[in-house]
């Protein structure tokens, strides 16, 4: 590679994928104009985990040592203005994982709020709810799977935890709890041929293979395929689910340009059933309201004789610019397209009985959605006297429109909590076309400055977000501002930060028959204060943060007037760390209390557990290429319901894991097996709206085999 292909790579490096069969593809750039004042450390030598572009992998490769922050660009964790994790794709091959709940498992801030191996997955981070359709792609919204988010096809993970808007502008589902962004695989310096085989209890067997060179004298032209087929027996009990992804990544790297196209398909399938979710509201039969019944075993079959699929696929490109060595441009585009069709959502059943008697719901779904975005933009570095400026300028708009239809069998059956009957499963619907569509436009512009010999970064910036919803009429704009800070005043070791950001979300125009009718209401506006410390102490990086976030809510009963009137309020302290803790022994985790509480019923949020462990290490045995570890999992108590009389028990999990390296021959292979719930205990995991409570996945065993030509 000459010279100057180096310097372009180093400089600027285009993230490049197309995904194809069934995995979302995703690309980031690189430091460079776009690094700034987060310069990243020189590493020579890289395995074949990492590429040239990213932060290098953090001791314990579980975690890297930087991330990408929206508009701020690649930046290290020590020198972020927020609390940010960025987990690695040898984490998820460590527990073979097949979806992004395997992996944000790990992360003490995240609470699912489905059922495991459910066909949608939704969680909520930092006490706030967030669904697949809000993950971003290599920055962008709009491009990942709108159900179910499979991690075959990607590098890195990045979760950054809190409101906001200015660093990645508004998702398509308005979610204001923080951006998880996956970034996609590339075409490496050297060859790649992997394959993969899995299997997961009870009867799931699952082929992935994943192949990629650079071509050319000098390497500028990359290719990368990701491939995935399963299929058999998983969640429920006699439940089948398939699984199609693809992914194919290409990038070229010009001395001055870089550009990317991606492409991606992801096809999920689930026949025979589904796990349930239980609302217990209401129950004047269940003695003592205010406990729950003994939960049902996790694989519990409440919706056998059904069938459910979702079609994925989308599209990115990219392409950069660099004007100067200071100065670069770039542009983005893509989009997404889904479908999903018969059992998707709609588990539910409510408990009717102390014996555990239950009506079922079950709804049979026709839902389409659409979703289109663009984004350019320039970033560029200057100095003013004594000031190092690291400047980004971009314009951003997002179009999702999305149609849903079912027909519905309310609480029509009897069946039962522990011994579910088959249900019939009703007709399909006549879908009629889209019925929401929102329209998000925005101009953004964030300058880094670093003075005091870069012990002192101070970030300032604001994005102008327009809101339109056609449908409705409705169209108000806001700007967001973000002033944040680190200020290193002990050397790199130990960063101070702190913020404040906003999140937005759409108002509405006011209904018949209050006082206001007609009002359009403005964009509800979330504020996040944090403040922490990060401190590297030999190779372990941890993160402590303090934060409050104020989440207002619009209240009002007809005649009078709907206004802007209530608040939620949520209050946090969070460590978090990775890295090893001795040579041999890798550690990755932390620990979060949250306090949620809405101000004008002096209520707890329901579905918000004040304590969330999550603590896991891996040790290096003194057998060659052997490891070995686990984590340990703890979910406070929390209330099922919005008037605080259900509450749900706290519960804990352990699992375990173990990986073996070698080669057969010249071959090299790479052994994993883990088990999640190793005491296969039955508990009540979390909630999915108001009263439902879900029950925990029972003890699952996966192993796999990595075979690299």
């Amino acid at each position: 590679m000459s010279t100057t292909t180096r310097r372009a790579l180093r400089l600027s490096p285009i993230a490049l994928a197309l995904l194809g069969l069934g995995a979302a593809a995703q690309q980031q750039p690189v430091p460079g104009p776009d690094a700034g004042t987060a310069a990243l450390p020189t590493v020579t030598v890289r395995s074949k985990y990492e590429r040239e572009d990213l932060p290098v992998r953090a001791p314990g490769h579980k975690a890297a040592s930087g991330a990408r922050l929206g508009i701020l660009g690649a930046t290290s964790i020590m020198e972020a203005p927020v609390h940010v994790n960025a987990y690695t794709r040898e984490l998820a091959e460590d527990w073979s994982a097949l979806t992004l709940q395997d992996v944000l498992e790990n992360d003490s801030a995240v609470v699912f709020t489905t059922n495991k191996n459910h066909l949608l997955q939704n969680f909520n981070l930092r006490g706030l709810d967030m669904g697949a359709m809000d993950i971003a792609t290599n920055g962008l919204y709009g491009i990942a799977p709108a159900n179910s988010v499979p991690v075959e096809m990607f590098e890195r993970i990045e979760v950054l935890r809190g409101p906001n808007v200015l660093l990645s502008g508004m998702p398509p589902n308005n979610s204001v709890a923080g951006t998880v962004n996956m970034v996609t695989k590339r075409a490496l310096p050297q060859p790649i041929a992997d394959l993969t085989l899995t299997y997961a209890s009870k009867s799931y067997f699952q082929a992935h293979a994943d192949v990629g060179r650079r071509f050319g004298e000098e390497k500028r032209l990359g290719i990368r395929f990701n491939g995935v087929y399963g299929a058999g027996d998983m969640g429920a009990r006699d439940e089948e689910q398939k699984r199609r992804v693809g992914a194919l990544a290409l990038d070229y790297v010009g001395d001055r340009a870089r550009v990317s196209f991606d492409l991606y398909s992801s096809v999920n399938q689930i026949d025979n059933g589904s796990p349930g979710m239980f609302n217990f509201l209401g129950n004047a039969a269940i003695p003592g309201v205010g406990r729950l019944l003994a939960p049902p075993r996790g694989d519990t079959n409440m919706f056998r004789g059904t069938h459910g699929e979702y079609d994925n696929s989308g599209a990115l490109a990219r392409a950069e610019f660099d004007f100067s060595q200071d100065w670069q441009g770039y542009l983005a585009l893509g989009g997404s397209e889904a479908k999903g069709q018969g059992l998707l959502f709609g588990t539910r059943a409510f408990v009717t009985g102390a014996d555990g008697t239950t009506r079922g719901a079950i709804y049979h779904v026709h839902t389409e959605s659409e979703r289109r975005t663009a984004e350019a933009g320039v970033i560029g570095k200057f100095d003013t006297g004594a000031l190092r400026h690291r400047l980004q300028l971009s314009a951003n708009i997002l179009k999702h429109q999305e149609g849903t239809a079912n027909t519905a069998c309310n609480y029509c059956y009897t069946t039962h909590l522990y011994d579910p009957v088959v249900p019939n499963f009703p007709a399909a619907p006549v879908w009629k076309g889209y019925n929401t569509e929102n329209h998000y436009r925005s101009l953004a512009v964030a300058d880094t400055l670093a003075f005091a010999g870069d012990a002192v970064l101070l970030t300032l910036g604001g994005r102008h977000q327009t809101v339109k919803m056609p449908l409705q009429g409705y169209e108000e704009s806001r700007f967001s501002p973000m002033v944040a800070a680190v200020v290193r005043p002990w050397g790199d070791n130990v960063s101070l930060f702190g913020n404040y950001t906003e999140g937005l979300e759409p108002g509405q125009i006011v209904g018949v028959g209050f006082a206001n009718e007609g009002e359009a209401l403005a964009p509800k506006v979330t504020q996040q204060f944090e403040l922490g410390a990060k401190v590297q102490t030999g190779a372990l990086t941890h993160t402590f943060s303090t934060y409050q976030i104020r989440r207002p809510s619009f209240l009002g009963t007809a005649p009078a007037a709907l206004v802007e009137d209530g608040e939620q309020r949520l209050r946090g302290l969070e460590w978090s760390l990775y890295g090893q803790a001795l040579q041999t022994l890798s550690v990755l985790g932390g620990v979060t209390y949250l306090k949620s509480e809405q101000r004008n019923t002096g209520r707890d949020t329901y579905g918000t557990p004040k304590w969330r462990v999550r603590i896991g290490a891996d040790w290096q045995t003194p057998v060659r290429g052997l490891k070995v570890g686990g984590r340990f999992i703890y979910t406070g108590s929390q209330w099922l319901d919005s008037g605080n009389r259900i509450r749900m028990p706290s519960w804990n999990r352990l699992d375990l894991n173990a990986g073996y390296s070698t080669q057969f021959a010249a071959t090299p292979v790479r052994f994993n097996a883990s088990v999640e719930n190793v005491t296969d205990k039955k508990y009540w995991i979390g909630t999915f709206g108001d009263g439902f409570a879900m029950a925990g996945a029972p003890r699952t065993f996966k192993v796999s085999a990595t075979v690299s030509f």
